[in-house]
């Protein structure tokens, strides 16, 4: 329920308006005076205030003024006479919602509370989903406990303070959009936007007029004026993900930006200035780039003014229990799914594996996992197929090499050995399933056991 303020030295005034808003569901306390508004202020919160802008103790527009200290974010509706109109506007030009003339418009005063608390909610909404993505983003949601890691915690602490142009560089799949996304909302521009765009999903074309915008009639289809991507994270952050697939012309257009703080919409001759902080990141060896011909080394210099990379997963193996157990809780969480464990199989298979998608992948394979999992154990046969098969690959490979000098009946009494002691495992321990499931008789499976003393 929304709460209201009403603040009118008329009495019959202040009581009519308090039963009016308080019949249309909301929450209205109502005083008579600026400084009893003020002390109230002091204590609670308010969505709404309704002022009268004339008032013997304190005006309207001071109580706003005042306000403001308390509750930055609570709209302000001034009510005045005709006289006063020109002091109304001179309000909302200081922040002031909006001003209604006495007499009062009942229909008219109704319709601008609903508005304003309308948008109150939505401010709300704003703060709240901000409030998220600075959570989401936080140094420690990026998993991992290695060396590796807590140097990039520490750059992320030291860069995020600072309007330096940063270069991530790494793998795909390793994480890059999440160490510039921390950036962002551990910055000062936190408050600002966060654009992101990937530079290798747009063609060259498309990429310029996404980044820097255009004027109606640059180009076939080009009906309106639009704004670029880098003119809407004005005051903010603009990520550029796979920086090293960009064009020839858009790296020349780009540096401008960089050297300049300005920008020209394609088809237009004026020069827009633009305060934007640049965050890159690439998987191409630009070094490389530079040498072939095919990256501008002056925006390289430009781009890797504080240069930031993330090894693979495979370097960094001692976070991958960290990481899936972070995986699995947030897809059980997701899937309504009782929290599972991980069995020491898949532990082990996840460790040899080299996740050449990295934590990408990784976490592609936990939720396949989580999902068509069964039970509260996550067993290696509900990984993905290419990371079961490299376990079944690797088992073949130890087998043979263990038993490369061993009698065929010898090489099959192994085998049979491994199997039966996978299907004990597949049935958590209990031997009667897994006679079952091997379609053999609980006595057999007693004798096996005890001959390969499983």
């Amino acid at each position: 329920m929304a709460r209201i303020l009403i603040v009118e030295d008329d009495l019959n005034t202040l009581s009519g308006l308090v039963e009016i808003l308080r019949d249309e569901g909301y929450e209205v306390v109502g005083v008579e005076s600026g400084k009893k508004a003020l002390r109230l202020l002091e204590r609670e919160q308010f969505d709404l205030m309704l002022t009268d802008l004339r008032m013997p103790d304190i005006d309207g527009l001071k109580l706003y003024e005042k306000s403001i200290a308390f509750n930055a974010n609570m709209k302000t509706i001034v009510m005045t006479a005709y006289s006063s109109v020109k002091e109304a506007v001179e309000a909302m030009k200081k922040g002031v919602y909006e001003y209604l003339t006495k007499p009062l418009d009942l229909d008219e005063l109704l319709l601008t509370v609903k508005k304003a608390i309308q948008e109150q909610e939505i401010l709300a909404e704003n703060i709240q989903l901000r409030d998220q993505l600075k959570s989401s983003y936080r140094l420690e949601n990026i998993i991992g406990n290695s060396k590796a890691i807590r140097e990039i915690y520490r750059m992320i602490a030291k860069v995020s303070k600072t309007q330096s142009t940063v270069l991530i560089r790494g793998e795909s799949g390793v994480g890059k959009e999440l160490v510039a996304r921390a950036i962002h909302y551990n910055s000062p521009r936190a408050e600002k936007k966060l654009v992101e765009i990937s530079c290798a999903s747009l063609p060259e074309t498309l990429l310029e007029s996404e980044l820097f915008g255009y004027e109606k009639g640059a180009f076939t289809g080009a009906t309106a004026r639009k704004k670029g991507r880098l003119e809407l994270a004005d005051g903010g952050t603009i990520f550029l993900d796979e920086i090293g697939d960009i064009s020839e012309s858009v790296q020349t257009k780009l540096l401008r930006v960089l050297q300049e703080k300005e920008l020209t919409h394609l088809g237009g001759t004026t020069t827009i200035k633009v305060d934007v902080r640049v965050i890159a990141a690439t998987n191409r060896n630009l070094e490389q780039a530079i040498q072939e011909g095919k990256f501008r080394e002056d925006l390289y210099y430009r781009l890797n003014v504080i240069p930031i990379f993330i090894p693979p997963l495979r370097e960094r193996k001692e976070d991958i229990p960290l990481l899936i157990e972070h995986f699995v809780k947030k897809f059980c969480r997701e899937n309504h799914k009782p929290l599972m464990k991980v069995s020491n199989k898949a532990l082990e298979l996840c460790m040899e594996y080299d996740w050449p998608g990295n934590v990408r992948e990784l976490e592609n394979a936990m939720e396949n996992a989580v999902v068509l999992g069964e039970g509260d154990v996550i067993l290696p046969e509900f990984l993905p197929f290419n990371i079961y098969n490299h376990y079944s690959q690797a088992q073949r490979a130890e087998f043979l090499n263990q038993n490369k000098h061993e009698s065929f009946r010898k090489k099959m009494e192994y085998a049979e050995r491994m199997v039966i002691k996978d299907a004990i495992e597949k049935a958590h321990g209990n031997k009667s399933i897994a006679a079952k499931n091997l379609k053999i008789s609980l006595r057999t499976m007693r004798y096996k056991i005890k001959k390969y003393n499983l």
